[in-house]
């Protein structure tokens, strides 16, 4: 996708990481500072 990931689900996004053999942990927690929005991030070990 060379960083280009505009009409690509998270659905088929989960899928090809699977297929190369990762694991997906999606967590969901309360934000630690009520009145900002929340944040979505992605984290590759």
């Amino acid at each position: 996708l060379r960083g280009q990931f505009r009409g690509i689900s998270e659905a088929k996004m989960i899928q090809c990481l699977n297929r190369l053999g990762r694991d997906v942990d999606i967590v969901i927690k309360p934000r630690q500072h009520i009145r900002k929005p929340g944040r979505v991030e992605v984290v590759s070990v």
